[in-house]
């Protein structure tokens, strides 16, 4: 396990500030960008390296400061579907709570995996076309399939809760795809809903002891400051180049941590 010093604290604050500002702008920020980041930045900076498991116990933390600290912006200009957050959000804490208490007994290469296919089936969906034309919608009239909603939050929940984060890589795009949530609503409320099943994910990492405090501190500073300024910038760009970051960032991660599987 790494010890934490000046320098590995500074990169820890920095990669803080880069996934805050992530999750604030397209929702996500969790996992799909903290994990590689915190297991190959450090390292290959020399001043670090931190295993999987470590990386999973920190990512729950930041993922739910993440998610709280994005919320707040995103809800100042209503994007945010509360209706659409109780039930997909219900569900998938009851999946991440199931998921991240079975976790204690995966091993490091196991959870990699899992991580791994998550990425690659968000990414296959960003790839599917999705027009929205004319004025966006006001959350408020947002009319959804309820049913759907509570079975896929709590698929994406159980898997979520393996790897210690929220999933929002995975339902973000769901809302959009499968659901048929615009863009802006489906950022905006994915990070209420990744607050409530991030909030299942620390507790059951809490609860087993799994999350290195001293770290996910420094971690998290950076987390929120990084999330107000992302929100913002979120709501100034066009939706088409929100969908464009997003899958270019699901895309890459997904190949990214594939590849390093392979390499096992």
């Amino acid at each position: 396990m790494a010890e934490l010093d000046l320098a590995l604290g500074a990169t820890l604050f920095a990669l803080g500030l880069i996934g805050g500002f992530t999750s604030g702008l397209v929702g996500l920020g969790g996992g799909i960008i903290m994990v590689p980041l915190l297991l190959y930045v450090p390292p290959a900076l020399g001043v670090g390296a931190l295993s999987m498991k470590l990386v999973a116990g920190m990512t729950s933390v930041q993922s739910f400061f993440g998610a709280l600290s994005g919320t707040f912006g995103h809800k100042r200009h209503r994007r945010v579907s509360r209706s659409l957050a109780v039930t997909m959000g219900g569900s998938m804490a009851l999946g991440s709570l199931a998921g991240s208490i079975a976790s204690v007994k995966l091993s490091s290469e196991l959870m990699l995996g899992v991580f791994a296919a998550m990425a690659l089936v968000a990414a296959v969906m960003m790839l599917l076309p999705k027009t929205e034309d004319g004025p966006e919608l006001e959350a408020a009239a947002l009319v959804y399939r309820r049913p759907l909603a509570i079975v896929i939050g709590g698929g994406i929940g159980v898997l979520s809760g393996i790897i210690g984060q929220g999933g929002a890589f995975l339902f973000i795009p769901a809302m959009m795809y499968l659901l048929h949530i615009p863009t802006r609503i489906a950022i905006g409320t994915g990070l209420v809903i990744g607050l409530a099943s991030s909030t299942a994910v620390l507790l059951g990492r809490a609860g087993t002891a799994q999350i290195p405090v001293l770290m996910s501190a420094v971690l998290v500073a950076g987390v929120i400051l990084g999330a107000q300024l992302g929100s913002a910038m979120s709501q100034r760009t066009p939706r088409t180049a929100l969908r464009s970051i997003l899958s270019v960032l699901i895309g890459a991660t997904a190949a990214k941590i594939g590849y390093e599987l392979l390499l096992r």
